[in-house]
């Protein structure tokens, strides 16, 4: 590579002589360094493909080091449970070949016996080997040692050694010398639930199982990975829906949450060292079993609370309420089988449940494809639809990981149910909020414009009475002005401040004629701030404009009397300052001239509403004034509101 870049340099008709000797020069040593610099990576790059290419050979080579070698056996099946070795060894016993058995009777006791007379030249190659069935309930390998029958417990709930693998069972070790007549080993069985699968009786070197209890092929991986994935999954929404179901209170999220938890508990029940010790005992085996039933229950009850049939699907419900009581029923008949050991109504239970199940299931999945209300409905049909297909794939191949797959599938789609139900609650909830918000914004200004009829009524007649007609009727005519905009507006919530700086305007003049021009007003707007673009509830300065002048200026002896209203603009909020130079709230207080202002509290409660209905924040902060001497020298008050400039 180095010589041939030096030759195309050369080569190149722009070098002059000197260059390409220069280049000879130079150019190898920093061609070496950037050969340097890809050294690393290359040998990174040649040995990911060195693995990619040979994990399929590991694999191959791994399963031809696990290849075992097939015991021809033959099966006895008896109904006495209390008979030992001795009597199968001195009785006369007739042992079937049938390959067509099944260890489908819990109530038999079955004895196996292993016929290694074709074996014998192989177990002389090792000292010590490896006996491999199926994950029996309960076993026991009986063999002979120095000349005395000795036996090994082995199986589910009884056995000596603790699984080494997470997917493979340890098996039971034996010698050649370990023979009854130097070819016979015999075998007793017991199974608390069906078999239906056919029995098989291996067995391999001590040294070859090794490739079972202490590695794991690609194959192996992939199921360990696919359960990982499923429990990860199902924790994650566990913990999200038992989350939600806190913060709202709503049971379809904890129902849900736990109908994940037990299916997760069933279904991921072989690749957890801490599990397998767990599900070792009765009891926790039970507890596995029981929650195939846990699964439905919780199911059916997370149904009837997503869908509220109680108020939507009357006659489903009802039905719902039997299948949980049903399924009550059957949880307690199947701790009593278990624990009482009568493992044949276990049996006729779990097989009742699944019938009881499926039938529900298909019943209910038409009437609510016939029934929908809402797209609910729908989620429910097609969730159910889906793990009820990997449920009874599960039940006819016995390979769980169709429940596994329609499982995953089903919480995908739930999860989105339960997503787009939020979504819909959300959406009337704030319709609701907006139809409650407009009904408060009437009724609060209701309340109000009679507080304002009033006081200016009073007004007109106290002129009246003291017989300034010139006055009052210039007061009437103002009057009349602001009483035809606000009925003008009244169907509108919201005013633009334009307009609701004229209604002040106007007010202010009222109650100025009103105390004979004893105070002086004066309104101030930003010119930044656009009038036409800030809207706000129509009259909400009003009231506080009026307690300025009725309880501060009205009641001051001496001085001037001023009122200031300020409007101005501040990044996006419209802040009102309403100023005076009154006596100051503690000093009416004193005096019993400031009582509680219902004005104000319609004020604070609407500014509050449009802080809710839009989800900004509006704030309304009354600040005391005090001069040089520490003395009240009136009030202000500083509304801020959000918008959209």
């Amino acid at each position: 590579m180095v010589n041939s870049a030096i030759i195309s340099l050369l080569k190149n008709k722009h070098c002059s002589p000197c260059t390409g000797r220069l280049a000879v020069k130079y150019i190898p040593q920093r061609l070496a360094r950037k050969e340097k610099r890809k050294k690393p990576i290359a040998v990174l790059t040649c040995c990911l493909i060195f693995f990619m290419g040979t994990t399929p050979l590991l694999s191959q080579n791994m399963e031809m080091d696990r290849k075992t070698k097939k015991i021809p056996h033959s099966i006895l099946k008896v109904n006495n449970h209390d008979l030992e070795i001795d009597g199968i060894l001195n009785g006369d016993h007739q042992f079937s070949t049938d390959e067509s058995w099944r260890f489908n009777d819990v109530n038999a006791t079955y004895w196996v016996k292993l016929d290694f007379t074709h074996e014998l030249d192989t177990l002389g190659t090792e000292n010590s080997w490896r006996l491999r069935t199926l994950n029996f309930s309960m076993a026991i390998l009986y063999y002979q040692k120095d000349g005395h029958i000795e036996h090994k417990p082995f199986g589910h709930f009884n056995k000596m050694e603790k699984n080494k693998s997470l997917v493979h069972l340890q098996g039971v070790s034996f010698k050649k010398e370990y023979l009854f007549e130097q070819k016979y080993l015999f075998i007793k069985v017991q199974v608390i639930e069906p078999y239906g699968r056919a029995p098989r009786f291996e067995y391999l070197s001590e040294r070859a199982n090794r490739f079972y209890t202490d590695y794991y092929t690609t194959h192996d991986l992939d199921r360990v990975i696919m359960e990982h994935v499923y429990l990860g999954a199902c924790l994650i929404f566990f913990i999200t829906f038992f989350i939600i179901f806190y913060y709202t209170k709503k049971a379809e999220f904890l129902f849900y949450a736990l109908y994940i938890f037990f299916s997760a508990f069933f279904l991921v029940r072989l690749f957890f060292h801490g599990y397998q010790t767990y599900i070792s005992s009765m009891f926790g085996y039970c507890s596995v079993v029981i929650s195939q039933i846990l699964i439905n229950f919780f199911y059916v009850l997370f149904a009837m609370y997503y869908l509220n049939t109680k108020k939507k699907y009357p006659r489903l419900h009802v039905a719902m309420q039997i299948i949980v009581v049903a399924l009550i029923l059957l949880i307690l008949l199947l701790s009593y089988s278990y624990f009482s050991g009568e493992y044949t109504i276990s049996n006729v239970t779990l097989d009742l449940q699944r019938l009881l199940m499926t039938l529900f299931g298909i019943l209910s999945m038409g009437y609510l494809l016939l029934k929908a209300k809402n797209k609910l409905a729908i989620f429910i049909v097609t969730g159910s639809f889906i793990y009820m297909a990997g449920a009874l794939l599960y039940m006819f191949t016995l390979s769980k990981y169709y429940m596994i797959i329609g499982s995953t599938l089903e919480i995908i789609i739930f999860s989105l149910g339960l997503a787009y139900k939020i979504k819909q609650e959300y959406e009337s909830k704030l319709v609701l909020q907006q139809e409650v918000s407009m009904k408060e914004t009437n009724a609060l200004r209701a309340q109000m414009n009679p507080h304002f009829i009033f006081n200016s009524l009073n007004s007109i007649q106290h002129l009246i009475l003291q017989d300034d007609m010139v006055s009052a009727l210039k007061y009437l005519s103002k009057f009349g002005k602001i009483a035809r905009n606000v009925l003008e507006s009244s169907h509108e919530v919201l005013v633009t401040l334009t307009e609701e700086i004229e209604l002040l305007r106007s007010y202010l003049e009222l109650e100025s004629l009103r105390f004979d021009n004893s105070f002086e007003y004066t309104i101030h707007l930003d010119k930044e701030l656009d009038t036409d673009q800030v809207e706000i509830p129509l009259m909400l300065i009003q009231p506080l404009v009026e307690n300025a002048i009725i309880h501060g200026l009205s009641s001051k002896k001496e001085g001037n009397r001023t009122l200031s209203l300020r409007f101005e603009k501040k990044d996006d909020l419209c802040v009102i300052k309403i100023e005076d130079n009154g006596i100051g709230r503690q000093a009416s207080k004193a005096a019993k001239t400031l009582r509680k202002s219902r004005g104000m509290q319609i004020t604070e409660k609407r500014l509050n509403m449009r802080h809710s209905q839009n989800g900004k924040k509006n704030t309304m902060e009354i600040i005391d004034k005090y001069d040089s001497g520490n003395h009240p020298s009136g009030t202000k008050i500083i509304i801020k509101i959000v918008y959209n400039p």
